[in-house]
Order: structure tokens, then C-alpha cells, then sequence
């Protein structure tokens, strides 16, 4: 293919995958063959949003080797790997995709028995196992798993998902039904083990509460209270009353009826704080770096909090960006327990709340909602885990040398 147009097509790709939230931020990689020699990938550390063809990056196949001064997506050597291999492949996306990511540290293939998807996953999506990110052991292992299927998909243990095509659109589309196959097997497995009809994710976390708990969650009599979202700036931050899911930080007009108010952190009068303003306020002052605060209720985060489990990191984004774990600690307004939330966050972007989701933090609004989304992706992944077959986290010394290496080098480059 004529370099150009591979970048451009990279590029969309990139945008697309965005749009579908196969992908989120700097996460993932995709790549382009342009001849039998080299392919065009992804720079490193740079966000989809504002990516553009003159930052393709040039790879050769046989070495790894590649032109300019960007640096390419540290998964280039997998990326040249796949294309030795399969001649039939002109196009790579990884994703960190929330249900194929989830099912992955269970390490066992997903037997495909539509027929209408055996065409493009073959008899069975087979899984990896584990390698560090952009380690050798990763790609060997990625190889070694496509050896195993004739199909255009394998999942990376612990990881996420390497999805294969022709062209963009075909490895555009493999993606996007591998996440539909997923939570499909999900379901399926579930149903078999359990001897019930599950047909959603609703079942899941219902019977992951039941199995982790007595069955009756003290925090289920009441519905999950508002902490609010709010954002610091300089000597001061808002809390914003209005905010939902899709719009964290939504301008709204500041009033103080309704809780969206500026307050200095370091203001002494905490009596005439609202209770959920002190936590907020308690976490700033705590906590220089941190810029922005979201409260969360997604299902899955609010199904591991109801279950009062702590986390660890199953999945290895969960190690970059959450920390070695994610905390469960209950919250009631009163001011040691804001002390007991603030606290848990130490080393963290994140706490869950017993029965109120969880807190997610980052040096601004933008990571703030990426700590949410690998936080709720983590919880799938525990609720899956619980559920399908028990599996171990990624090994702590593991888990501790990624969050050193994305705190140091990678969140800085972003």
C-alpha cells in the first residue's frame, strides 16, 4: 500500500476505534503493512484525539528497526512478529477492549460456535500467555497463540487483544465483534456452570454479590449517594452537582444550594463544609498531584463495592494506572471516616466506596476519567474472574515495576 495512504488509514483507525470505546487514550496500538518489508504504526504516548499521518511511524519488518525522530508504539516487535507470520495480514489493531480484556486473565481460549463467526475466528480465539508489556515474552507468546488458530484474533493474558485483517476495515470489524463474542461466552460459561439462563451482565454482578457476600449487602437497603466530581483550581476547587457519566465536568452556573461550589482547600471553617466537600477538600490538601476527582457508579464498580472486595490488579493497565491495588473503605460522612477514604488513595488513583462505587483521582480531569475506566475494566475483569474460574493477579513485584515505570516515565510523556 502507498505509505500516505497507510497513515491516513492508521490514523482513522485510530479515530474509529476511539468513537466505539474499543480504545481510550494513548491505549493500544495500530499498524499498517506496506510492503513485505515494512509496516507504519502508532507513535508512543500520543493521544488518538489530535493524532495525525506525519506522526506514523516507519517500521521494518525484519528487525524492528524504524525512521524519524518519533518513537513507534512500544509494541512495534509484536506488531513485526505477526506480520513474518501471516501473509494474509495487512492490518494489527491492539486493544485493551473492556470484555475480551476481562476474560483474559483466565488464560483459556474462546471456543467460537456461531458459525457466522468461524470465518473470522476460526474455531476458537485463542489466549496468550502473559508477557510484560512490550517484553520479548509477550511476543513470543502472542506468535505462539496464533500458531494454535486460523483466525484473525487472540487474546494477551492479563492484557488485552490483538485483532488481524486484510485491510482497516476488516480488522476494524473483527474488534468490534470480539467484544460482542466475549460478553456473549461470558454469559454462556456462566450458564453452564451455574445450570440458570443468564443472558446479561446484570446476572453476573447479582450472583457475584451473592457468592462474595451473605447475600444481603447492608448497603443495598439505600440507594448510593452523590459524592459529586470536582476539579482544583489553583488555591481552590468546584464541585460540580450536575455532573453524570458522560459529562464528569459539565460547566454549570456555580450554586451553592446545589453543591456546586469553590472552596479553598486549605479553608479551616470545615463546619460549614458539606460532608461531601470536606472529602474532597481533605484529598487535596492530602494530595498535591492530584488535579481532579470523579465519583463513580458504574455497575461493575458498583458491584465489587456492594461486595466489599478489594482489588488487585488483574489486568496490567490496572497496575499502571490504579496502582498495586484499589482499596475498599466505608464512607458515612463523618470525619474520620473522610480521613479513611482520603487515606486508602495514598499511592492509588483510586478507592472504592462499601456500597457507593468508588473514588478515581489524576493530575487532571482527562486522567481522572482514564483511572475510571481502567478501574471499572478491572472490576469486570474480577466479577469475570470470581465467576468463569479462579485465576492469580499479576505478580506484586510485576505490578509495583509498572506503576513505577508509568509514574516516572510514560504518564510524563503523555
Amino acid at each position: 500500500m502507498e505509505i500516505q495512504k497507510a497513515r491516513e488509514n492508521v490514523v482513522l483507525a485510530g479515530k474509529k476505534l476511539l468513537e466505539s470505546g474499543l480504545i481510550a487514550r494513548t491505549w493500544g496500538n495500530v499498524s499498517c503493512r506496506i510492503s513485505d518489508y515494512q509496516f507504519v504504526i502508532t507513535p508512543s504516548g500520543r493521544a488518538y484525539e489530535t493524532l495525525s499521518p506525519k506522526e506514523i511511524v516507519t517500521v521494518n519488518i525484519e528487525d524492528g528497526s524504524y525512521c524519524g525522530e518519533l518513537k513507534p508504539s512500544s509494541e512495534k516487535d509484536l506488531h513485526a512478529e505477526i506480520y513474518k507470520h501471516r501473509k494474509d495480514v495487512n492490518f494489527i489493531i491492539h486493544t485493551h477492549q473492556a470484555s475480551a480484556s476481562a476474560l483474559s486473565p483466565l488464560g483459556e481460549d474462546i471456543p467460537i460456535r456461531d458459525s457466522e463467526a468461524v470465518s473470522s475466528f476460526g474455531g476458537k480465539v485463542a489466549c496468550a500467555a502473559y508477557g510484560l508489556p512490550g517484553s520479548q515474552k509477550l511476543k513470543r507468546e502472542a506468535v505462539a497463540a496464533l500458531t494454535r488458530t486460523a483466525g484473525k484474533a487472540i487474546l494477551l493474558a492479563n492484557h488485552g487483544a490483538v485483532c488481524l485483517g486484510s485491510d482497516m476495515q476488516e480488522a476494524f470489524q473483527v474488534a468490534t465483534d470480539l467484544e460482542q463474542l466475549s460478553a456473549d461466552f461470558a454469559c454462556r460459561r456462566y450458564s453452564e456452570i451455574s445450570g440458570e439462563s443468564v443472558k446479561d451482565a446484570d446476572k453476573l454482578r447479582e450472583d457475584f454479590i451473592k457468592l462474595t457476600t451473605d447475600g444481603t449487602p447492608a448497603e443495598e437497603k439505600e440507594p448510593p449517594k452523590n459524592l459529586y466530581n470536582s476539579e482544583r483550581k489553583g488555591e481552590h476547587f468546584i464541585m460540580y452537582s450536575g455532573a453524570k457519566a458522560d459529562a464528569p465536568f459539565a460547566e454549570e452556573e456555580i450554586n451553592f444550594r446545589d453543591l456546586n461550589i469553590i472552596v479553598p482547600p486549605d479553608n479551616k471553617e470545615a463546619d460549614i463544609l458539606p460532608a461531601e466537600a470536606e472529602l474532597h477538600r481533605d484529598i487535596y490538601r492530602r494530595y498535591k498531584d492530584v488535579g481532579a476527582i470523579i465519583h463513580t457508579r458504574l455497575p461493575d464498580i458498583m458491584a465489587v463495592s456492594r461486595a466489599g472486595r478489594n482489588l488487585t490488579p488483574l489486568l496490567d493497565d490496572f497496575a499502571q494506572i490504579i496502582g498495586t491495588s484499589a482499596r475498599v473503605v466505608a464512607y458515612n460522612g463523618s470525619a474520620q471516616s473522610i480521613k479513611d477514604v482520603s487515606g486508602k488513595l495514598k499511592g492509588k488513583s483510586a478507592v472504592l466506596i462499601r456500597g457507593q462505587g468508588a473514588l478515581c483521582t489524576g493530575p487532571n480531569k482527562y486522567d481522572a476519567a482514564a483511572a475510571v475506566m481502567v478501574l471499572d475494566k478491572g472490576c469486570k475483569a474480577m466479577i469475570c474472574s470470581t465467576l468463569l474460574g479462579k485465576v492469580k493477579p499479576i505478580n506484586p513485584f510485576e505490578a509495583m515495576l509498572m506503576r513505577y515505570i508509568y509514574l516516572k516515565k510514560y504518564s510524563k510523556q503523555i
